[in-house]
C-alpha cells in the first residue's frame, strides 16, 4: 500500500483574477503502519491536502498515486479509492443523521453493497475499536456526549475498513477527558489494525506524544518531514511559521539554561521525567 504525491499543485479558483495558490509543489510518500501527525498554521493548505488524498479535491497541476496508479487517470474509480482511504472531518459528529447509533455506522458499508450481515458485522467491530458499548447500538446518536458522537463517527469511517485513516482535528471542541480518550483509541486503532493514521492537529504535545512522523507544511509547501525529535528541534523556524514545540520542550530550555544537565530533545513528558530523574538518582 502506498498513497504518493508527486509536484502537487491547487489554486483556488484558477484562471480568474482571485486564484490562490494553495498547495504548491507537494511530495510526500505515505506507507504502511504509520502514525503521521500533519501540522501547519490555519491555512497553510492542511485541509486542502487531505482532501486530495481521497480524491474530494482534483490537483490543479500534478499527481496523486494510489499503488502507482494516478488517480487522475480515465478509468479509476475515486469513489472506491475513499473506501481505501477513510477521511473524518472536523466535528464529523454533524454529519450523524441515521436513527440508531449501529444503523449509522451500517451506512457506509452498505452504501458499497455489502450486505445487511456483513455491515452489521463491520458496524460492530468498529464500534468496539471505539470503544462505544453494545447499551448504546440502539439508541439515538443524538442522545449521546459529545466524545461518544465523535467516536460513533470515526466508527462510521472505520466500518469500511480503510488502510488510511484521516482525521482532521479529532479532539476540536472536546475537555481534556475526552481528548485523551479520543487519542488514545486512535492510538490503539492504529495498532490493533496496522493501519496507517494520519493525525491533523494544532495541538503540538498530542502530536508529539503519538505520532512516529510529523509533516509540517507552510504556504502550500512542505517545511519539514521528519521524525519529530528532529521536526522540534527547529523551534525558531516553526515559531516563525506560527507554530511552536510541545511545552515540555520550552521547559527543558529553560532547566537547560539554568545549569541543569537535562535533555532538550525531551518531547514527552514521561522523556522529560526519565531526563531529570537521571540527573536527580546519582546524588541518593
Amino acid at each position: 500500500m502506498e498513497l504518493k504525491t508527486q509536484n502537487l499543485v491547487y489554486e483556488y479558483d484558477s484562471g480568474t483574477d482571485y486564484a490562490k495558490r494553495a498547495l504548491d509543489g507537494v511530495d510526500i510518500t505515505i506507507g504502511k503502519n504509520e502514525f503521521i501527525g500533519l501540522i501547519g498554521h490555519t491555512g497553510s493548505g492542511k485541509s486542502t491536502l487531505i482532501q486530495h488524498l481521497n480524491g474530494l479535491l482534483k490537483a490543479t497541476e500534478g499527481q496523486v498515486l494510489w499503488n502507482g496508479r494516478d488517480i487522475y487517470s480515465a478509468g479509476f474509480d475515486r469513489r472506491e479509492l475513499r473506501g481505501h482511504v477513510g477521511l473524518v472531518f472536523q466535528y464529523p459528529e454533524y454529519q450523524l443523521f441515521e436513527t440508531t447509533v449501529l444503523k449509522d455506522v451500517c451506512f457506509g458499508p452498505k452504501n458499497r453493497g455489502l450486505s445487511e450481515e456483513d455491515a452489521i458485522c463491520r458496524a460492530r467491530e468498529a464500534l468496539t475499536l471505539t470503544g462505544i458499548d453494545e447499551k448504546y447500538y440502539e439508541s439515538s446518536p443524538f442522545d449521546l456526549s459529545g466524545g461518544q458522537k465523535r467516536r460513533v463517527a470515526i466508527a462510521g469511517v472505520l466500518a469500511m475498513q480503510p488502510e488510511i485513516l484521516i482525521l482532521d482535528e479529532p479532539t476540536a471542541g472536546l475537555d481534556p477527558g475526552g481528548r485523551d480518550e479520543i487519542l488514545g483509541r486512535v492510538a490503539g486503532i492504529q495498532r490493533e489494525t496496522g493501519s496507517t493514521v494520519i493525525l491533523v492537529s494544532h495541538s503540538m504535545d498530542d502530536i508529539a506524544e503519538y505520532v512516529d512522523r510529523i509533516i509540517v507544511i507552510d504556504k502550500g509547501c512542505i517545511a519539514f518531514d521528519d521524525v519529530p525529535v528532529r521536526v522540534f528541534s527547529h523551534v525558531e523556524e516553526l515559531e516563525k511559521m506560527g507554530l511552536s514545540a510541545p511545552q515540555i520542550t520550552y521547559v527543558m530550555h529553560t532547566l537547560k539554561n539554568a545549569g541543569f544537565n537535562v535533555d532538550t530533545d525531551a518531547i514527552t513528558v514521561k522523556e522529560a521525567v526519565d531526563s531529570i530523574m537521571g540527573q536527580i538518582r546519582p546524588h541518593f
